[in-house]
């Protein structure tokens, strides 16, 4: 009986793996435990066996302010609508830190978005991000539940909201990163909100707008496509695929405050990193 449990177990993570993320749009079934699960078993491994780059070196390199990268062609026909998720997917990644609560002997990962910018590993995810002493690893997990760990800061701008990173030994899918979107046109956003992972929502540009908070004032562009906590650092895309924006935070706007608390929630802003506040840390190799 003991064998015959483990063959099938055997089986059934086979047939698991092969169909999470099956090429037909009907049998796309997500199974958000068994992703975490994966990412943090993976982020542990690497901390192990001391393959991850320590969170206090990460945070000594935010002050790197340029890096030069070779970036992929964004001159890309439009995707189909049937096309766009599968072929945008392979290029969006979990980002997470391996950290312990205090309460427990266990080890935890937070959940955070980012993207391939090149194939040899430079991604791009917030500033805020990687911006936080908990745990002692970072790392991301592609579609394929393969976990890198990040292995340096290459630049970043706190006021933008941009951290551009480099995973160890990646081989990734690129976004190609496309001139600033209209107000009006269509984006979608592949993100990971509050452990939903690699949920599509779609809207329009709504505005831009000057953001001044303490860290300093910094241009954002407002979306109408949804996302919540755990979609930070996701891209927004065009009907290309190509990227024009990446998630930052909300902000949500209540009609009144009565004895200190806001009531009548009216609208939810989303706000978001416009692609020039990206563009502005890199510097493109010939």
């Amino acid at each position: 009986m003991k064998v015959w449990n483990s063959f099938l177990c055997l089986a059934l993570c086979g047939w698991f793996s092969g169909r999470l993320f099956a090429a037909d749009p009907s049998e796309i079934v997500i199974d958000d435990l068994a992703l975490r699960s994966s990412f943090q078993t993976g982020l542990e491994k690497l901390h192990e066996e001391k393959k991850a780059t320590p969170i206090k070196a990460l945070m000594q390199q935010l002050s790197r302010r340029k890096t030069t990268l070779v970036l992929p062609d964004s001159r890309r026909a439009n995707i189909s609508t049937k096309e766009f998720y599968q072929s945008c997917k392979p290029s969006v990644l979990l980002m997470g830190r391996l950290y312990k609560c205090g309460k427990c002997s266990k080890w935890h990962v937070s959940s955070a978005s980012g993207f391939a910018l090149t194939d040899d590993g430079v991604i791009a995810t917030n500033y805020h991000v990687v911006e936080n002493n908990n745990g002692v690893a970072l790392g991301a997990m592609d579609f394929t539940g393969k976990t890198y760990a990040v292995k340096e800061v290459l630049a970043a701008h706190k006021s933008d909201d941009v951290a551009i990173l480099k995973l160890a030994n990646a081989k990734l899918t690129p976004l190609p990163l496309a001139a600033p979107a209209p107000v009006g046109s269509a984006v979608s956003v592949i993100s990971h909100p509050d452990g939903r992972y690699f949920t599509m929502t779609k809207g329009d540009v709504s505005r831009y707008f000057v953001a001044r908070n303490k860290t300093g004032r910094a241009e954002r562009m407002a979306i109408t496509a949804d996302y919540a906590k755990g979609s930070s650092g996701a891209p927004v895309l065009n009907a290309t695929g190509a990227v024009v924006g990446m998630v930052s935070a909300t902000d949500s706007i209540y009609y009144n405050r009565s004895r200190g608390h806001s009531e009548n929630l009216q609208m939810v802003i989303k706000s978001c990193v416009p692609v020039a506040a990206i563009r502005k840390l890199l510097q493109e190799a010939d």
